[in-house]
């Protein structure tokens, strides 16, 4: 590089150069610049300031620890050395745990066990360790530490042996280092800055230290030679608490810095200085303080320590201050006053800087120093001064200046001379003198230069006066409460030639600096009032104070004024100008209000004032009113308040007959004429603006408010108001209403105040539209008591326009306001309306809320908020006790209306809180308030409403909100639900015998066997009853709230057991209506919610059987009710359940209803399960005597008897006898007499599983016999019969079964003719459909343990399972879903679950489909076995056609009955959880059926050829039934639509597999679980067609849920099972039977590795599903391509690709058809020349259709395919015609 050429690297790179060429020599020695000054006072002349020399404190060297020096490390447990070796750590987490052990361990335990014991001695002999560590820990950086060794020294002080050994230490042996050092710190831990630490380490100092000679034992007497000693280490903390602190904590030897060295071959320089300081810094890292707040911490004790000092001293008798003088003199212990950062008073950083409590600590040495060393503070004055001076007012931390106040007062007011001391304060003097003195010392130690100078100024003016007039600039540097009230203090001790001279005009300063605080709003806070306040009274205060030192007479306070011309100006001139000034900037900013004060406090703080400065002269009080009463006269207008409260105040302030009260009433008098006359002239000006009319009338109206009635005690005022206030009213009323309350208030004149009372009435009726205007200050006056009762209308003047508002209120939409006029109308109606106006607007609201509530009752979309006008103006009346009172009449038509409003639509109408508590709160304050009499009326109808609509189903409220209301107990009404609300035992009697007693459909039969025939009843229907909105009808509703009422108040229901009748009729209905709901009785509409329903049977179930239970049931019941049935006539001791039965015996015979019987069955049910047989044989006794008169309540007895009673030896009796009974019945009489025979036979018959025997063999062939001959008689004997014998025969099949002839021949015809005359579609067959199916099941029973009957069965079995399966074939349609109808497909479906192969072809799937639209879960669960069975069977059908076909005529479809379930759409969405909350019904059948279908669609495929596998899937894709109705459905139930967080979580769940037998239909995770399944199976099966559903999607967030989703719990099972598929191939596969193939298979990897060796070259190919599979392509790899042409290769992959992608084939199938290929292809086998492939993907065929010219071979697929896209039959290759 030329010389002088500048280098282009940067600075960065020179420096990494030098570092390297010097790498062998030390660094040179950096010498750091001298800092020059900068900023703004660069350059200025500073004020000189002292230089202070601290001596540095001399570092002690480390001192051995005792426990190596005396050998304690030999003598001590080794558990304590360890610990004390700890307390020399320098990591505080150590130390802390090592002053716990000792506590705990050591310290606690020694307490323990007493002061004698071997752990004190242990402690005793530790002791100097303790000692040597206490110092470091009293003042260690951190809290903690602090705190547990002043916790331990405590504790360890307590122990006598431990205690005595410390004294003698400290008094004997110690050395005096050891005793200033354990001692000072001792000391200052007694005033630590943390308030914890030094409450501990006061109670060790206070316990153990005294300052009394005399007494020795137990005490540590401190002398004034161990103060001596304390006081040099408390004096070096406080100058240097930084070499205090490294003296106690000395730095251990420092090694040599390293040099450089040679690493590697480069020179590696040694750290910089810069690294080592960082590398001793990490060490400390673990302090909880810097280095400033240690100091400050140190000096605060220090200074507490000192105090103490100063007390000793005292208490020693050391009343002087030797040996403390200079030390108090070093102006480097007073910086701790001073809180800017360089010292005003000397060269060197405050102590004080940013540590108030340093500051504190100092401010309380010198209230210590003046409250008890006062005498001996003189020759520190001069330094104090200006210390003092010069920090107190610039402090800006509130807490150090309440510190301040009281020694900075005691120090002004003891010492004033301070003021002129400290103006004469010459640093450069005391800098001169001191280093006169200290010149062998050396050069002058400072610290940094102040940032705030002294700065320039002039002979004799005062630096301290100028900085006390920027505090009052500040407002009292911010604390203006505290500091204002010292101002006069303070300036009282300010020498008068101090003030003048600071400037020429020094009052206008002094007074300037005063109100600067208000111009620069440094009072501005949130409470500005006290402040202000303070500032005023300091004002006025220091005003006063002036003037008297002023008129002293003395030339030095003189000079105040001569100061501002070279004159002598007039004394007495210049005071009063003061005092103008003042008083008139003083009601400037009263009236500006930038002086917060209130008008009161001002009015007495200037009063006082005023009469001060009247007794000092009357000149200065002139000066003073007359600038007030100015600026009053003036400015009354704007603050009208100010002015008026100012003169009350001087009103009863001043004395009467004394100048200020003469002239404070000639004020008022004069202001007073003004306002009026300003009044006067501008209500006489029409054109005069409202603001300014509003403007004097406000002022005016201030007065009158001020002085009240004494103003018109002055005639003049007196009659110029009557005049302009009557003759002005309304324009008044609109301008300012408060004038008007303010003369009728004030006036005292009543005539006058009624004259302007009608006058008013008057004009507002005239003018109907100012009424929203002029009414409401009228309204407020009068709700506030304002108005005097005087005040009546004169005339209905205003009636007919408060009606008219009242009516615009109550009957529509009104605005916010006028409501609110309106409320306040009828508050205090008395002032404005007539007695006749009171009475309509009563009526009114009567009569329109009454209609209103009413017309709610019966109106579902009405809502509670509707009344919430009416009522707010109702409650109003009751509360206020309005004088709108209502008539017993209006009271007794409205209270009940009142009610409904308050206790019955808040639960059956929308809510709201504020109408409902206006309305509870009507009724309550009338019901308190309301006489017995007429409180029985009104609950009287109350009552009667209440049971009007119980059974009134047009009206809106429910039973359930009625009893509720009756729950909640209102208050001033008792209720009895079951007395006063619910109808009578007999009212409910009669409602149900307008009921229909019949059942309502005759299929219920074959549910409960006790219902007789069709032909035996009417229709069951009744017309004419109307339904509430749920579908309950009047009975319903009623019977349904006594239900509700007996199961909440079980002592009620036993008390009234007649209810039960009502109860069971009840449940039977819902029973009936649950079973069929398409048969419509009349008492339940098909809208009927079902879970209500459920709810209803479940309560009844509950009360039956507490009622009924054995507890409550007599011993002699049934004899007693037997008795009493046979013996007729008056009933005598039978009361309750008794009674119940009884009357339910005699409706039976009086009608012989079926209600009745099963109503009589169902209790007889609960009773038989403790009865005897004893009881039994009475109960048939009773039963063959109501055989004519009542044979069905006969044979219901019977049938409760066999079924639940013990068997009596009569039942048998019985059974024969009708046997017998049968043979004298002929054919003609078999539908009358015969069918009530097979009836009452049918109930004799036991429970199949018993032992019981139903009939004798012999008996049950004549039995037989009698049926065969009415059958084969010419007679028409009617399917009742027939259905009859079916039922009779079910139960004698067992007993013949052994029994050879004719009559099983009869059976199997009867079963027949039944199969062929039943429908599922046809109610009335239903019965005997199912009772021949149930034969049915049963002969199949009995044939697997009987030959014979096995082989006369075998002849008929199939025609009958023929009949059977034409039944299930056979399409119901639309007909209605049935308890019956689905029990029948279930039995039939039990019996063609095993249906023989011939019976079931390639049609009975598309035949059965209908029964996935069954309601009952288990019909569909047998139906999918079977339709699977037939899906097969479907399938073989396909592949045997498909195989066979050689023309492609055959297309394997899905049937249309199952693609027409599969394109419904079943809307679950985000209600599923909330659909399975309620019952199972048709909703949960239809989604359990919707995805059986799919199952079924899914086993087609099972099994399936790849050819008829893809005619489904092509099918499929053409219908789009995946991605249009598969995956919305079953996405809807899995909650995918919802979002990721609300998704299903199958992370438990195995998806692979699902069991329908576990299928539960009331629980949604069963739904869920399938749908998981079907989702899978469709992963499986069509993943093609997932894929393109995939591919279409265009909602981002809901394809990223669906493929989480999908790679979360479905891929990972997927890829294990196609790997499981080709690890363990079928036997036939290509895959287990190719030689040369080998299949590596990496489950970690997903990857598939086919090899095939040919002479020792391998072909490979590798098959990766991805994590998601199968939602995303495979990826085929051809690892290795040998001996194959590379379009052969790329055919074969894909062709692979093809069959796993496309044809949705599974992994085996591709790797089985690349190994055909492979295998085919080195056997000689020529590929297809248009696939180059030689197995088809399509078909699986080998290409066998050659061309006759080129001898080519072609796939008969690829070949349709290519004639069918080249629209020709030519040859791919040598285009000859094929054909």
């Amino acid at each position: 590089m030329a010389k002088g050429q500048k280098s282009s690297a940067t600075s960065g790179t020179r420096k990494k150069n030098a570092r390297k060429a010097g790498a062998g020599n030390p660094p040179p020695e950096i010498i750091p610049k001298e800092k020059k000054p900068k900023g703004k006072n660069k350059g200025q002349n500073k004020e000189p300031k002292k230089k202070v020399y601290i001596l540095p404190v001399k570092p002690a060297p480390i001192q051995p620890d005792p426990l190596d020096t005396t050998g304690l490390v030999h003598h001590l447990p080794p558990e304590l050395v360890i610990v004390l070796r700890s307390l020399g750590k320098k990591d505080p987490v150590t130390k802390a745990k090592a002053l716990e052990e000792l506590q705990s361990k050591w310290v606690d335990e020694s307490t323990k066990q007493g002061g004698d014991s071997l752990l004190s001695e242990v402690l005793v002999a530790m002791l100097p360790v303790w000692l040597h560590r206490a110092p470091v820990l009293f003042t260690h950086p951190a809290r903690r530490i602090r705190v547990l060794a002043a916790g331990f020294h405590v504790s360890l002080l307590r122990i006598p042996a431990v205690r005595d050994a410390v004294i003698f230490f400290v008094q004997e042996s110690a050395t005096t280092d050891q005793v200033e050092t354990l001692l000072s710190t001792w000391c200052m831990l007694s005033y630590d800055l943390d308030r914890q630490v030094s409450s501990i380490g006061s109670k060790s100092w206070a316990d153990i230290v005294s300052l009394a000679p005399g007494l020795k034992t137990g005490k540590l007497v401190v002398d004034a030679s161990v103060i001596t000693v304390v006081l040099s280490f408390i004096q070096r903390t406080l100058l240097d608490p930084s070499g205090v602190y490294m003296y106690l904590n000395p730095s251990p030897v420092v090694a040599p810095p390293p040099t450089a060295k040679k690493v590697g071959g480069r020179y590696v320089p040694p750290p910089s200085k810069e690294e080592l300081q960082e590398s001793s810094r990490s060490k400390s890292e673990s302090e909880e303080e810097s280095e400033p707040d240690r100091n400050a911490r140190l000096r605060v004790a220090a200074f507490g320590a000192l105090r103490w000092i100063l007390d000793a001293r005292l208490a020693l008798g050391m009343n002087t201050l030797d040996g403390l003088k200079d030390f108090l003199c070093n102006l480097a212990l007073w910086t701790s006053l001073h809180p800017a950062e360089s010292c005003a008073f000397v060269q060197m950083e405050s102590f004080g800087f940013g540590q108030p409590q340093v500051r504190q600590s100092a401010w309380n040495l010198l209230s210590s120093l003046l409250q008890r060393w006062k005498g001996n503070l003189s020759p520190m004055l001069p330094i104090l001064s200006t210390v003092v001076l010069r920090s107190a007012w610039i402090e800006t931390d509130a807490a150090v200046r309440g510190t301040m106040s009281q020694p900075l007062l005691i120090f002004l007011k003891e010492f004033p001379s301070a003021w002129v001391l400290d103006a004469a304060y010459d640093p450069n003097k005391q800098d001169d003198d001191e280093s006169d003195s200290d010149g062998e010392d050396g050069e002058v130690q400072g610290k940094e230069e102040s940032t705030f100078p002294r700065g320039p100024s002039s002979e004799g003016q005062s630096q301290a006066y100028r900085e006390f007039l920027q505090f009052l600039e500040l407002g009292c540097a911010g604390s203006p409460v505290e500091g204002y009230p010292m101002v006069v203090i303070i300036l009282s001790t300010i020498p008068s030639s101090i003030i003048s001279n600071s400037s020429q005009s020094p009052l206008t300063d002094f007074f300037t600096s005063f109100w600067a605080a208000i111009d620069g709003r440094a009072l501005s806070s949130i409470e500005r009032k006290i402040p202000s306040t303070a500032f005023l009274s300091a004002l006025l205060e220091c005003m006063v104070f002036l003037i008297r030192r002023i008129s002293n007479g003395s030339q030095d306070h003189a000079a105040l004024l001569s100061s501002e011309s070279g004159n002598a100006p007039d004394t007495g001139q210049e005071i009063q100008k003061l005092v103008k000034e003042q008083f008139t900037r003083l009601w400037d900013e009263l009236v500006s209000r930038k002086l917060r004060v209130d008008d009161a406090d001002a009015g007495k703080l200037m009063g006082k004032t005023l009469v001060i400065l009247d007794r000092m002269g009357g000149d200065l009080f002139l000066s003073a009113w007359n600038a007030l009463a100015a600026g009053i006269k003036i400015q009354s207008h704007p603050s009208p308040s100010l002015a008026s409260s100012v003169m009350k105040v001087f009103v009863d302030s001043f004395d009467e007959g004394t100048t200020p009260s003469q002239a404070t009433h000639a004020l008022i008098a004069e202001v007073v004429q003004i306002n009026i006359a300003q009044c006067e002239e501008s209500l006489g000006n029409e054109a005069c603006e409202k603001a300014e009319l509003a403007k004097h009338i406000g002022a005016l109206v201030t007065l009158i408010d001020t002085f009240g009635s004494a103003l018109f005690q002055h005639n003049e005022f007196a009659l110029r108001t009557d005049d302009m206030v009557i003759r002005h009213s309304i324009r008044l009323l609109e301008a300012s209403p408060k004038l008007i309350l303010a003369y009728l208030s004030y006036r005292g004149d009543q005539q006058r105040c009624k004259e302007l009372w009608h006058s008013l009435l008057s004009a507002i009726a005239d003018d109907a539209k100012s009424i929203h205007s002029s009414l409401p200050p009228l309204l407020d006056a009068a709700r506030n008591g304002v108005l005097s009762s005087i005040l009546k209308p004169e005339s209905d003047a205003l009636d007919g326009p408060i009606e008219h508002l009242f009516v615009e209120v109550i009957s529509g939409p009104a605005q916010p306001p006028t409501i609110a006029l309106v409320r306040q109308l009828i508050q205090t109606p008395e002032y404005f309306l007539s007695t006749n106006g009171l009475d309509i607007i009563s009526e009114t609201l009567v009569s329109y809320f009454t209609s209103k509530v009413e017309e709610a009752l019966y109106n579902p979309n009405s809502s509670i908020i509707d009344f919430a006008v009416s009522i707010s103006l109702i409650h109003t009346i009751v509360q206020s006790q309005s004088q709108l009172a209502f008539s017993p009449d209006a009271t007794a038509s409205l209270l009940p209306s009142v009610f409904l409003v308050a206790y019955l639509f808040p639960i059956c109408h929308t809510q709201d809180t504020s109408t409902t508590t206006n309305a509870q709160g009507v009724w309550k304050t009338w019901s308190e308030q309301a006489t017995p009499d007429l409180l029985s009326v009104v609950t009287i109808v109350i009552k009667d409403k209440l049971r009007g609509l119980l059974s009134d189903c047009t009206a809106y409220p429910t039973p359930e909100h009625i009893l509720s209301l009756v729950g909640q107990k209102p208050s001033g009404m008792k209720i009895s639900i079951l007395h006063d609300i619910l109808p009578s035992q007999e009212e409910l009697d009669a409602m149900l015998d307008d009921l229909p007693s019949e059942p309502a459909s005759p299929s219920l039969a074959l549910l409960d066997p006790c219902i007789p025939p069709s032909t035996e009843f009417e229709d069951g229907h009744v017309s004419g009853l109307s339904c509430d909105s749920r579908g309950y009808s009047p009975y319903v509703r009623v019977v349904s709230a006594l239900l509700q009422c007996l199961s909440e108040d079980r002592q009620l229901a036993k008390d009234n057991v007649w209810a039960l009748r009502h109860v069971l009729v009840l449940s039977r209905y819902i029973q009936d209506f649950l079973e069929v709901p398409a048969s419509r009785s009349g008492l339940l509409d098909g809208d009927t919610p079902v879970y209500e329903l459920r709810n209803i049977l479940s309560k009844t179930q509950q009360l039956t059987t507490y009622l009924l239970s054995s507890s409550l049931i007599d011993d002699g019941l049934h004899p007693k009710v037997v008795s009493a049935c046979l013996a007729g006539g008056p009933r005598t001791n039978v009361d309750g359940l008794s009674n119940l039965l009884v009357d339910l015996i005699d409706h039976a015979k009086n009608e012989d209803t079926v209600r009745d019987s099963l109503a009589l069955r169902a209790i007889l049910q609960h009773l038989f399960a403790n009865a005897t047989k004893a009881d039994s044989e009475q109960w048939i006794l009773l039963a063959r005597k109501l055989e004519k008169s009542a044979p069905q309540t006969s044979i219901a007895i019977v049938w409760s008897i066999t079924e639940f009673a013990p068997e009596p030896s009569r039942l048998d009796r019985y059974r024969n006898e009708l046997a017998s009974d049968m043979l004298g019945i002929p054919a003609r009489k078999a539908n009358t007499d015969g069918l009530l025979c097979l009836r009452r036979l049918a109930a004799t018959a036991p429970d199949p599983d018993s032992e019981v025997v139903f009939l004798q063999q012999q008996r049950a062939v004549n039995v037989m016999k009698v049926c065969q001959q009415w059958i084969s008689s010419d007679e028409n004997i009617d399917e009742e019969v027939e259905s009859m014998m079916t039922l009779i025969f079910f139960h004698l099949a067992p007993i013949l079964q052994n029994v050879s002839g004719a009559h099983w021949d009869f059976i199997y015809d009867i079963l027949e003719n039944n199969f062929e005359n039943c429908s599922f579609s046809e109610d009335a067959t239903l019965t005997a459909l199912g009772r021949s199916l149930r034969l049915v099941l049963l002969i199949d029973d009995l044939v697997l343990t009987n030959k014979s009957l096995r082989a006369s069965w075998e002849e008929r079995r199939l025609s009958i399972l023929t009949l059977v399966r034409n039944l299930v074939s056979a399409d119901t349609g639309n007909t209605e879903a049935s308890s019956p109808r689905s029990l029948c497909r279930e039995l039939a479906l039990s019996i063609i679950q095993e249906l023989p192969k011939s019976l079931m072809d390639e049609q009975t799937l598309p035949q059965m489909c209908h029964l996935l639209y069954d309601q009952s879960s288990v019909v569909l669960r047998m139906s999918y076995q079977l339709l699977s069975e037939a899906a097969r069977k479907r399938t073989e059908h396909y592949v045997i056609e498909a195989a066979v076909d050689t023309e492609d005529s055959v297309q394997a479809e899905l049937p249309m009955e199952l693609v027409t379930i599969l394109q419904q759409s079943m809307n679950m969405g985000d209600g599923l959880d909330e659909r399975f909350d309620e019952p199972p019904g048709a909703q949960h059948s239809e989604i359990f059926g919707y995805l059986l279908a799919w199952m079924v669609t899914f086993d087609l495929f099972a099994d399936a050829s790849l050819k008829v596998r893809s005619s489904y899937f092509n099918h499929m894709r053409n219908l789009d039934i995946i991605a249009t109705s598969f995956i919305p459905n079953v996405f809807d139930v899995l909650d995918l639509y919802s979002g990721g967080k609300k998704a299903f979580k199958l992370d438990v769940w195995a998806v692979d597999e699902y069991y329908l037998n576990s299928f539960d239909s009331e629980d949604a995770l069963s739904l869920r679980l399938l749908a998981a399944h079907l989702y899978h199976r469709a992963l499986l099966t069509v993943p093609a067609l997932i894929r393109t559903w995939i591919s279409d999607c265009t909602d981002k967030q809901l394809l990223t849920r669906v493929v989480d989703y999908t790679s979360s719990y479905f891929s990972p099972g997927i890829i294990r099972a196609e790997l499981s598929l080709v690890r363990q191939p079928e036997s036939s596969s290509e895959l287990t039977n190719t030689e040369n193939l080998a299949i590596k298979v990496s489950p970690s990897a997903g990857e598939v590795t086919a090899s095939y060796t040919v002479d020792d070259q391998v072909l490979e190919l590798t098959v990766r599903m991805p994590a998601d599979w199968p939602l995303h392509r495979l990826e085929v790899r051809d690892t290795k391509m040998i001996g194959v042409s590379e379009d052969r290769w790329r055919a074969w992959v894909l062709g692979v690709q093809q069959i796993v992608w496309q044809q949705n084939g599974r992994i085996v199938d591709g790797l089985t058809l690349f190994t055909k290929n492979v295998s085919l292809h080195f056997a000689g086998q020529v590929e297809c020349a248009i696939c180059y492939s030689i197995i088809s993907v399509m078909d699986g065929s080998l290409p066998q259709k050659p061309c006759k010219t080129c001898r080519n071979r072609f796939h008969a697929g690829c070949l349709y395919k290519w004639f069918k896209t080249s629209h020709s039959s030519s040859c791919p290759l040598c285009r000859s015609d094929i054909l």
